[in-house]
């Protein structure tokens, strides 16, 4: 059986994360599911994907992977076909033949989430950026970030009762830089843990604000308590924005 990673973009207002849940709950793999296997005319399709996003977290890159009962000769047009089937909420963006090893979740290399913040109400960013009034000192927060740079224990982000086997993450850029309307941050690991970025960016903001000095994200890193850093950032400001693989060339900007 051939496999195929599928790219995707989606909202996730809608769902309740990526993962396939209990009966009646709205996830985005439930209906990538559902739409491979009116298309593929299979009683079970699995999709497994690169990564589980929370309730309300948004993907403009998304990876998933699936085995097709026979080679599709048109990648281009099956993909398009899914989107068809598929909710406004959720997109294909291209599809390619791999090596039967590979994996969305554990074949890739680095994952980059982006968060963003805007000032002023907009309701075309209303549940895909986080409305927050205040100025934030946007040079204190990115310089706040540089000390995550490196592996290290990040269990002081971590959601409280997740159970993993390592907190340590191999976090290669943090930064965030002021935009027309707002904020962003950016961020690019090997792994993450549960609401770590989230964790991140509350963290950042009562920097932002001058609540807490810079060096105190150091003391945040240091304690592994999650008690001493900021509450979570909400989700409809956050994307999965990029997952690297060893396989698949990096679209150019």
């Amino acid at each position: 059986m051939p496999r195929y990673f599928m790219e995707l973009a989606y909202d996730g207002t809608p769902y309740r994360g990526w993962q396939r849940q209990l009966e009646g709950t709205s996830t985005v793999q439930e209906e990538v599911e559902q739409a491979l296997r009116m298309r593929l005319r299979r009683p079970k399709v699995t999709a497994l994907g690169c990564g589980r996003t929370d309730t309300g977290v948004h993907a403009s890159s998304y990876f998933i992977h699936f085995d097709a009962p026979e080679p599709i000769e048109n990648t281009e047009g099956f993909y398009n076909s899914i989107n068809g089937l598929l909710p406004p909420s959720i997109a294909a963006k291209r599809m390619l033949l791999v090596a039967d090893d590979a994996h969305a979740r554990f074949s890739a290399r680095e994952r980059e989430y982006t968060y963003l913040i805007h000032r002023q109400k907009d309701p075309f960013l209303h549940q895909r950026s986080y409305l927050l009034h205040v100025e934030l000192d946007v040079i204190a927060m990115d310089a706040a970030c540089q000390v995550m740079i490196g592996t290290q224990d990040f269990s002081c982000f971590q959601r409280t009762g997740s159970d993993n086997g390592t907190s340590m993450c191999d976090v290669r850029q943090a930064n965030w830089v002021a935009t027309d309307v707002g904020y962003r941050f950016t961020i690019t690991a090997n792994r993450y843990l549960r609401n770590m970025v989230r964790a991140i960016v509350g963290t950042c903001i009562r920097i932002g604000k001058g609540h807490w000095p810079v060096e105190y994200m150091a003391e945040v890193l240091a304690s592994h308590d999650r008690g001493m850093a900021g509450k979570s950032a909400p989700a409809c400001g956050l994307y999965l924005s990029r997952v690297e693989y060893p396989f698949i060339p990096q679209e150019k900007a």
